[in-house]
């Protein structure tokens, strides 16, 4: 119903220009690679090691062909170190020379593989460098950097048209806190409170049905043994529970009702929804006195209060007729008086009350400053929407308690 809509907008905004921020540093970092790059070198580069990977290729197949010769020699000197079928083949010296071959053979082909897995590993690491290279220049040359520094300078616009309205809606917000949010966090505290209470009356209902449709004394005792346990102790009994929460809910209910008047008035002001005032003059030129006696008190009050109304609002001044006569001044002097508000006095046998009101009839912005309820006149929109703005008239100050204003009288 009510919150700081200027902190939830600051939100988005300050989001957005991270966003906007976040665009910047990243295409900024493109131009710089960008401006950084050496064609020239990064193509040398790219040629010099396209040359060292075809040496590795070939170094490559030269190693496969000495890995393949080397496992066929290796293959036929094992055949030939198998003891066989004749013991006289065993302990012969073509047998002794070829296990000795067989020994040589593996560590050569050891030391093949392993040369092998070098030129590879090489070969791999080569071609990868080769790879981001050739993505380098390819980027490089597909690179517009006209585009790219159109794009900074839209972005750059952008953040600085952001900045002034993240700094208002932040001088708003603050605004909005120190004015309503203590209002607010009360109001919200009642609200919760009330819902918890809210909840207690529907589960000590619940406890008192259950206690209604117990039989024996058994349940009964412990219906009241788990009422107590649910909302504390000596809090057994469900109509005692009931009886303390029915009067807390109606201060509770009392309390957001204020509060909540109250937090109208403020976001009414703060939201700017009151934009035009219509003030009941007549009814501004008379002061309560003890004894429910009204003294006319003149324009003591106008005159203090409407330059102050002014300065925020579009303000008309209502007159009943008969009013310059009292005055003993014409009518023309009395818009003379206020030159930045509109004067209307009424003509003769008609009252200022209804044309007050019309005033602020067709116009949810407009609103009536009066001391008068106008309980006749209930079904006009100002009164049946809350637009009356009631003052009070003091004997050194006037006050409009809804709009934040105590000024003295002089």
């Amino acid at each position: 119903m009510y919150n700081n809509q200027h902190a939830d907008r600051l939100v988005t905004l300050e989001r957005q220009a991270q966003q906007v921020e976040a665009k910047i540093r990243r295409l900024r970092t493109d131009l710089n690679w960008f401006e950084r790059f050496d064609l020239e070198i990064n193509r040398n580069e790219f040629a010099k090691t396209q040359r060292e990977n075809q040496i590795l290729r070939d170094q490559l197949v030269k190693i496969e062909n000495s890995c393949q010769s080397a496992s066929t020699e290796l293959s036929k000197a094992e055949a030939e170190a198998k003891l066989g079928w004749s013991p006289v083949y065993w302990f012969s010296s073509k047998r002794n020379v070829a296990v000795r071959q067989v020994a040589t053979m593996r560590e050569r082909l050891s030391l093949f593989k392993d040369r092998e897995e070098e030129v590879k590993s090489q070969l791999s690491k080569n071609e990868q460098a080769a790879q981001r290279l050739s993505d380098g220049i390819q980027d490089y040359l597909r690179f517009d950097s006209l585009q790219m520094k159109i794009a900074i300078a839209k972005y750059d616009n952008e953040l600085q048209e952001l900045q002034p309205i993240i700094e208002e809606t932040r001088v708003a917000s603050a605004h909005w806190e120190a004015v309503a949010g203590a209002v607010f966090r009360n109001w919200k505290s009642v609200c919760d409170e009330l819902g918890s209470v809210n909840q207690d009356i529907a589960e000590a209902e619940y406890f008192d049905e259950q206690l209604s449709s117990a039989s024996t004394s058994h349940e009964r005792a412990g219906i009241h043994h788990n009422c107590e346990l649910h909302f504390g102790p000596r809090q057994s009994s469900p109509r005692q529970v009931l009886k303390d929460r029915y009067y807390r809910q109606r201060k509770l209910e009392q309390e957001e009702k204020k509060h909540s008047l109250r937090l109208r008035d403020i976001t009414r002001l703060l939201n700017k929804k009151i934009r035009n005032l219509v003030v009941d003059g007549n009814n501004l030129c008379y002061r309560n006195e003890d004894g429910g006696k009204r003294h006319f008190i003149g324009l003591m009050a106008l005159k203090v209060l409407v330059p102050r109304l002014v300065e925020t609002f579009d303000v008309s001044i209502v007159f009943d007729p008969g009013i310059c006569s009292q005055l003993k001044i014409t009518e023309d002097i009395l818009q003379a008086m206020f030159p930045e508000a509109r004067v209307q006095v009424m003509p003769p046998n008609l009252t200022a009350d209804h044309t007050v009101l019309a005033e602020a009839e067709f116009s949810a912005e407009t609103y009536v400053i009066s001391g008068d309820r106008f309980k006749d006149y209930r079904e006009m929109a100002a009164v049946r929407e809350k637009r009356v703005l009631h003052v009070v008239l003091h004997r050194d100050s006037v006050q409009i308690p809804q709009l934040q204003i105590l000024l003295p009288i002089i």
